[in-house]
């Protein structure tokens, strides 16, 4: 596995991540980063995956997801725009940045329940990844993504007794 950190990336910190490229055909599922790093809305916060020194992914948590997504419930975060870069794909760092997700988002947002996502039909690669990393999937479908239908996926982030997520 690959040793991945997890940190927020300050708006004026962007150019951390501008080298990021999309590989062929991932344009239908995620946008490019410069589209990403222009998100204005304040809900939004902006998270890099560093593997050593180097930036080679980036994501972001939607705190307004309950409120914009229509499938999500008043208090869940969004997962939005997980993209490793082109260049660094196959080397095990989505892995390593998904299992290192649960334990970050809980650090960062001890508040949230859970994290909800859409990720596109035709991309079964994303969605069994995100399947073995711990989401489930909720078996509801949103309609109309600019790809098509998309399978909703949560995280449930709250810990039980045992020191597991609850399922």
């Amino acid at each position: 596995m690959s040793d991945v950190v997890l940190a927020p990336l300050p708006r004026d910190a962007v150019d951390e991540v501008l080298h990021l490229r999309l590989g062929p055909g991932q344009d239908s599922f995620v946008g490019a980063i410069r589209q990403m790093v222009g998100e204005t809305r304040e809900s939004v916060d902006f998270h890099v995956i560093r593997a050593g020194d180097e930036a080679v992914g980036f994501f972001k948590i939607d705190r307004a997801y309950g409120e914009d997504s229509g499938f999500a419930g008043p208090d869940d975060y969004g997962l939005r725009g997980m993209l490793i870069g082109h260049q660094y794909q196959g080397r095990g760092y989505g892995r390593a940045a998904l299992e290192a997700l649960p334990a970050y988002l809980r650090r960062r947002y001890p508040w949230v329940d859970r994290v909800r996502l859409t990720v596109n039909h035709r991309n079964p690669v994303a969605t069994a990844l995100y399947l073995a990393c711990g989401w489930r999937d909720t078996g509801e479908v949103a309609e109309g993504g600019r790809s098509g239908p998309q399978a909703i996926l949560e995280l449930p982030l709250k810990l039980a007794v045992g020191g597991s997520a609850e399922v």
